[in-house]
């Protein structure tokens, strides 16, 4: 019996949220971020008002997909990849700088 409490403390215990973000602030600079098996390496570019965001994701064991989408200040948009399972991905452009984070997927187990 011990040992079943044992189990049910430890799983409602509070999770810390894994996430890997990266802030590009200037067009051109790039970087990766890291998510539940999946990197995800992105750059941007001006185009008028807007950030036309470049990326490509893999788990390393399928081809590189890419990934395009226009940002104007103040968007932010939240998905999944196709084919990635696991993480959610966040796109977000602000006071010029895009910014994009990862973030494992977890589940808590809820006991009565």
């Amino acid at each position: 019996m011990k040992a079943l409490t044992l189990a049910a403390l430890i799983a409602a215990a509070p999770v810390a949220t894994l996430a890997d973000t990266l802030t590009l602030a200037t067009p051109l600079a790039g970087g990766t971020v890291h998510a539940a098996g999946t990197d995800l390496s992105a750059y941007w570019v001006e185009d008028g008002d807007a950030a036309e965001l470049v990326a490509f994701y893999t788990n390393g064991t399928a081809a590189p997909q890419p990934l395009r989408m226009r940002l104007t200040d103040g968007d932010r948009v939240v998905f999944g990849l196709p084919g990635q399972s696991g993480a959610t991905w966040s796109f977000a452009r602000e006071a010029g700088a895009v910014t994009i984070t990862g973030e494992a997927l977890h589940s808590q187990l809820a006991m009565n």
